[in-house]
């Protein structure tokens, strides 16, 4: 026994050595460069720390941003075939600052969550050759978890060093060039420094994160995302025997490049650590992986969701909005609504529902603001939820359905909100809302909720029997299903991959005729996005060659069959051609054909010579028959279809098509197409043998005959003779025309209603139709309209504006938005965001009060303007983390007054400002967000510059220019303004305080002045008073005195010692039968005078005048004169005397002129 078991184990070691050496084979013939690095049937333990800070360096010493740790298992069931556990997980986040600089760690909320997300299921990846890496994660892995695995996978990810300098390598940014740098080599290299610049890497860009959909200024996120710079370095050591790695450190940089000085910058830097810790032999040899959800390795776009999944957040962000009212913090308006549509974005639909009432209970106005300018799928269900719970009929509501319906990428939660409403009510915006939404989210398989669609659909036309389902909501079944086929033509690839029940059900509608004509049609059209199958080929094939269809009808058929076009088809098509009885669906396919063959399109290349053949014979299209034109050019082309029939003279089908040639790709641009009956019994009444016009104006012209010639020729031109016969005047000519116009109301009355359809396509979406009836609609919609904006609102905002000084309505606007995610080492997204946003806005209105004859009139605008720029790496679902810097602009005005009035006084009163009034300011400011709050960066405290400079404006307000910043300059360690601290510039008006209203007087009075008060006086007097601790008054009095005719103004300001008046005084006077009339100005200080002014003059007929001017200056015993006279006899004499009277000097100087004839 003893011999065998020698024996035993004799052949054991054997095979234990030539599955070694058969391994070791494998490692070296593999295809799989990572063999070497990790043994099969082996398991490696690690230890594995990331970490990302977000900082400003240079600025202040803080820093924010999550920490994971895990333990590592790397099992090697195959060669090349790797399964990776995580266990033992820790999450935390920086939450201080020690005095050293160094950040402190504290669990973050969400750590247990996070553990068991990370444990819960192992991921499994292979690898061949260098740089294909596929994982196979389970189903229900979270993208943002699978990403911090894809980090991990990627740090491990390094094949043996061989002698080249550079390569491309397999990393969570895709394929990159990768430097090496190899500091010691034994038998391979055991200390390496990878390098690489992100730019280069493949899968490394800028993922469009959520944006305002109306923002003006959106899709930058690419160059925008030339703003960072992103580089890595990653430190190696190898095992030399075993050649695995025993410790690895990388950093990872992503800087953002404006205001950035050196390296004192806006940056997020990540790092990976990771340590060998022992390693073991395994005996599982299975790996079994389901192909078909494999995954590469590179970042994958998470859903950006907030850890905390309450209404609380965004309840306390609309009440702080709803707090500015009545404050002198509207500064903060801006900011605190983007505020409020980040937190909305961050909801999921479960908690996002619930907060919805409460927020409309508290504002609708703002609510609906935020709303809208939300983006998300969660935002768009808000507003569906809102108003299936409100009113949900106006034609508002469409157009704002509709306009949901235009945003980009759906998801399958938008197409289930939009069902919604289409089972809620089947309006033709709505219905092709859902169409629009289905068409961009339907792609290859089928889902679920497309399913349900057609179901839809399918059920609403219900083989176009007529059978009403559901009597309350369908009300008219012919238009309920020509909206239907209308519709499902729009997104027909998705209808016809998810249900071929209504498909066959669309058929059906196609081959009846009990039906109207348009709804045939429209059945028919329904496959203009679909694939042609035998099926459908041969019904439309059956509806063409029945001579009994309309044309109309054989023409769609016809279209529908050449869409996509074989060589049996056409030649079917040419063979039966001479058997087309028709003319006017001849010669549609005929002048088809010839341009088919005009255009040389590749399919119909076959088809080319017998086209030709057939149609070398065929006589030239004459005008009144269908014809299909087309022209070609080098940028597209633009096609036509008029399509008549066989009884009318008007066209039944307009089309215009245009489509533009780029790269060989024909792309639509627009087709807009006109289909119309019931028009000719109107326009014969008009303009028949018998018509209005006929027969009216040829008795008007022969009523004319020689009396008015010139009528007679132009009405001959427009009515030549030849075309009407000769009728006989009546003798009441007027009464006669008024007899037709009856007749012609009576013929439109009674021929039937024309019915007109058109409809539009842009770029190959069909954006509605509209019928006659739409019209009439209309014309009511837009008079409800009308009186509602036009009559209602006015009034209510009168009412609303007159009844209160405490009215307040402020807008909202986010007008620019870009915000992306670039990926990072350890699997973290690093999110970028940069938006703008505008709230104008004005607080007051007015009120009066006739008992009191009081006026109360308060307004006050103003205007803020706020650049919002986030920057940092976070965890989805988990942690938030982040630097933010807000660059505002503000303005803002104020007035409140209080007007009474009374029998012959007004008073305006105006409050003094109690608080500080910013006229304009700019302000910059950082925060940090982490830990679930937001903190100010502390600015740098060297040379900070901090200084107000105040100047009196007037009497109880001070003008003042406030100036923060930290200048900067002087410190080579800090980074350029703005993002070296807090600054702000404003002016501002400040009270002081001495102050407490300003009020404005005004006084109209009848004086009684001189003995016995005979002098009427009418007296204008007003009066400006500062009341407060230190009251200032000024009085200005204009009075005039009737009697006298004279001019008396007055000002006073006590304060200042002014006491000035101005008389003035018209003297008129007969001194020996000549009039005598003069002017005098007298200006006073304290009723001592200061100037007289006086000027008289006189003229006695025409031969004798005088003019006199005089200055009276008594505090100067000055005087000064001048006279001229001037006297006409035989000769014409003047005088001129000048006379100057000064302190014991007197000058006087007389001039004679004589002019003699």
């Amino acid at each position: 026994m003893m011999g065998y078991g020698k024996l035993c184990l004799l052949l054991l070691l054997s095979s234990y050595t030539s599955a070694q050496e058969g391994n070791d084979n494998n490692e070296q013939t593999s295809t799989c460069l990572l063999a070497s690095r990790f043994r099969t049937y082996k398991k490696y333990v690690y230890q594995y720390t990331t970490e990302s800070r977000n900082g400003m360096v240079g600025t202040a010493n803080l820093k924010n941003g999550p920490k994971v740790s895990c333990q590592v298992e790397i099992e090697v069931p195959q060669t090349c075939r790797f399964v990776m556990h995580t266990r033992d997980c820790a999450l935390s986040e920086v939450s201080a600052m020690d005095p050293q600089g160094q950040p402190a760690y504290s669990q973050a909320r969400g750590f247990a969550a996070f553990q068991a997300a990370m444990e819960k299921n192992p991921l499994k990846f292979t690898v061949e050759e260098i740089a294909v890496v596929q994982l196979y994660p389970e189903t229900d892995e979270p993208v943002n978890i699978l990403n911090i695995k894809r980090g991990i996978v990627s740090a491990l990810m390094v094949p043996v060093i061989e002698d080249e300098t550079k390569s491309f390598m397999n990393t969570v940014h895709g394929q990159c060039l990768t430097d090496y740098l190899v500091h010691a080599r034994k038998d391979i290299a055991t200390d390496v420094t990878l390098s690489r610049d992100l730019s280069q890497c493949d899968q490394f860009y800028s993922r469009e994160l959520v944006n305002s959909p109306l923002a003006l200024l959106q899709k930058l996120h690419r160059p925008m995302s030339k703003l960072i710079t992103s580089t890595q370095d990653c430190n190696y050591k190898f095992e030399n025997k075993g050649k695995h790695i025993t410790a690895a450190i990388c950093t990872e940089k992503h800087i953002y490049l404006p205001f950035s000085h050196e390296d004192n910058v806006i940056s997020s830097v990540v790092t990976q650590d990771i340590i060998f810790k022992s390693s073991k032999r395994i005996n599982n040899q299975v790996f079994e992986v389901n192909p078909s959800q494999s995954k590469p390795l590179h970042f994958e776009g998470p859903e950006d969701k907030a850890p905390d999944q309450t209404k609380d957040t965004v309840l306390s962000s609309l009440q702080d909005l709803l707090t500015l009212a009545g404050t002198d913090q509207s500064r903060k308006r801006a900011s605190l609504f983007h505020k409020f549509v980040s937190s909305l974005r961050v909801l999921r639909n479960e908690t996002l529902s619930q907060a919805l009432t409460e927020m409309l209970d508290m504002s609708g106005w703002l609510t609906w603001q935020a709303l809208l300018q939300c983006g998300t799928t969660e935002c768009s269900s808000a507003m569906l939820q809102a108003i299936r719970t409100n009113d949900g009929l106006s034609p508002g509501v469409d157009a704002l359905v509709y306009g949901l319906s235009l945003q980009p990428h759906p998801d399958a939660t938008r197409v289930r909100d939009m069902l919604s409403m289409a089972q809620y009510k089947q309006s033709r915006a709505i219905m092709y809302a859902l169409a629009n939404t289905v068409k961009k989210f339907h792609k290859a398989d089928v889902s679920p909720v497309v399913k349900d669609v057609s179901k839809l659909f399918e059920t609403l036309l219900n083989d176009c029997s007529g059978e009403i389902l559901d009597e309350d909501t369908l009300a008219d079944h012919e238009d309920m299903s020509f909206l239907v086929l209308r519709v499902v033509a729009v997104m027909g690839q998705a209808m016809q991959a998810a249900n071929p029940s209504l498909i066959s059900s669309i058929l059906h509608c196609a081959k009846k005729t009990d039906i109207p004509l348009s709804n045939q049609k429209a059945a028919i059209q329904a496959f203009r996005l679909m694939d042609i199958n035998d099926e459908v080929r041969n019904i439309f094939m059956e509806v063409y060659e029945n001579a009994q269809s309309p044309v109309e009808k054989r023409v769609a058929a016809y279209l529908m069959l050449m869409k996509s076009p074989d060589h049996a088809l056409v030649t079917n098509i040419l063979n039966n051609l001479e058997n087309v009885r028709d003319k006017q669906l001849k010669s549609f396919v005929v002048s088809h054909l010839k341009n088919i063959h005009k255009s040389g399109e590749t399919q119909m290349y076959q088809s080319r010579k017998d086209i030709e053949l057939v149609l070398a014979d065929t006589n030239t299209l004459v005008d009144g028959l269908s014809s299909h034109y087309k022209i070609d050019s080098v940028l597209g082309s633009i096609q036509s279809n008029i399509i008549f029939n066989a009884t009318d003279t008007l066209p039944k089908e307009v089309m215009l098509e245009t489509t533009l040639k780029v790269f060989d790709y024909n792309y639509d641009i627009f087709e807009v197409g006109v289909e119309g009956t019931g028009f000719e019994p109107t326009i014969d009444a008009l303009f028949g043998e018998q018509g209005f016009f006929p027969d009216s104006i040829s008795k008007v012209m022969y009523w004319a005959g020689d009396k008015a010639n010139i009528l007679r020729e132009v009405l001959e031109k427009a009515f030549p003779e030849k075309d009407r016969t000769n009728r006989q005047v009546p003798e009441n000519l007027l009464k006669y025309i008024a007899n037709s116009a009856q007749k012609l109301m009576d013929d439109v009355h009674v021929s039937p209603a024309p019915e007109t359809i058109a409809y539009l396509r842009l770029l190959g979406a069909e954006i509605g139709y509209m019928k006659t009836k739409d019209m009439r609609n209309m014309a009511q919609t837009l008079s409800m309209y009308y009186h509602v904006f036009m009559r209602e609102l006015p009034v209510k905002a009168f009412f609303a504006l007159t009844s209160s000084t405490e009215n307040e309505i402020f807008a909202h606007y986010i007008f620019m938005e870009n915000a992306f995610s670039l990926s990072t080492a350890s699997g973290f997204p690093l999110k970028f965001s940069m938006a703008g946003v505008i709230a104008p806005g004005v607080k007051g209105g007015f009120t009066h009060s006739p008992a009191k004859t009081m006026t109360d009139l308060s307004f006050m605008p103003s205007v803020g303007l706020e650049f919002i720029t986030q920057m940092g790496v976070h965890i989805p679902d988990y942690l938030e983390a982040g630097l933010e810097m807000h660059s505002q602009m503000y303005s803002e005005s104020s007035l409140n007054a209080k007007v009474t009035l009374s029998r012959n006084q007004m008073r305006l009163s105006i409050p003094a400002p109690k608080s500080n009034t910013q006229l304009f300011s700019i302000s910059n400011e950082m925060l940090s967000v982490s830990c679930g709050q937001t903190e100010k960066v502390r600015s740098l405290m060297e040379d900070r510059i901090d200084s107000t400079d105040c100047q009196p404006l007037f009497r109880g307000l001070n003008i003042c220019t406030i100036v923060r910043y930290s200048n900067a300059t002087s410190i080579d360690q800090a980074s350029y303004y703005p993002l070296n601290g807090e600054s702000r510039f404003a002016v501002e008006i400040q009270p002081t305080g001495e102050v407490s209203e300003y009020t404005a007087t005004i006084i109209d009075e009848t004086l009684r002045e001189g003995k016995k008060g005979r002098h009427k006086v009418d007296s204008l007097k007003l009066t400006l008073k500062a009341e407060g601790f230190d009251s200032l008054e000024a009085t200005a009095s204009l009075k005039y005195n009737r009697n006298k005719n004279t001019l008396t103004t007055e000002v006073v300001i006590p304060d200042y010692d002014v006491e000035a008046g101005i008389r003035l005084a018209v003297i008129e006077s007969d001194a020996r039968g000549k009039k005598m009339r003069g002017i005098t100005i007298d200006v006073t200080n304290s009723n001592i005078p200061q100037l007289t002014l006086v000027g008289h003059t006189r003229l006695h007929m025409m031969n004798d005048a005088m003019l006199q001017l005089q200055m009276v200056i008594p505090i100067l015993k000055t005087e000064a004169s001048v006279t001229a006279t001037i006297k006409k006899d035989k000769d014409v004499l003047m005088d001129l005397v000048t006379a100057i009277n000064l302190p014991k000097t007197s000058y006087q100087q007389k001039a004679s002129l004589k002019f003699g004839r």
